[in-house]
């Protein structure tokens, strides 16, 4: 019981550690805003239609969460702080309002596309993947590209 109990306040813990962290630091570029691995065309074109629609939409989210700020920082989970930038409550304020509503638009567009995208022909697909990721490349190396 003991044991249960011990870890049962060392989850708790973690938690509110997490949370704290989360309220404290908000980024203004969102740490999803990363790419894994940037692709070929002889990659995507062994892939199905749903696979580059999936890639497709993610490539979007990405450009979406870093072009904005790109002037500042193309750095995924930069922070206020990072930048000297004040962390008074009209930033953060601005940067919850940002995300909220941020939240709304991923999730717009996401529908759109999973409705939409799938009448494209899978070479304009294609295509629009190695722009999208070309241009992610540019942004995330910055003016040294």
């Amino acid at each position: 019981m003991k044991v249960l109990i011990s870890a049962f306040f060392v989850v708790l813990s973690c938690m509110y550690a997490y949370c704290q962290k989360g309220k404290t630091e908000l980024c203004i570029v969102n740490p999803d805003a990363v790419l894994r691995k940037y692709h070929t065309i002889d990659e995507l074109n062994n892939l199905g239609k749903g696979e580059l629609i999936n890639l497709y939409k993610e490539r979007f989210r990405v450009l979406v969460y870093l072009l904005p700020y790109c002037a500042l920082s193309s750095k995924p989970g930069i922070t206020l702080k990072d930048l000297g930038i004040p962390e008074n409550s009209e930033n953060k304020t601005l940067l919850e309002k940002e995300n909220k509503t941020g939240e709304e638009f991923d999730k717009a567009v996401n529908a759109s596309l999973d409705n939409f995208i799938a009448y494209a022909d899978r070479s304009n697909i294609i295509w629009a993947i190695l722009f999208y990721e070309d241009t992610i490349r540019k942004v995330s190396l910055g003016k040294d590209y």
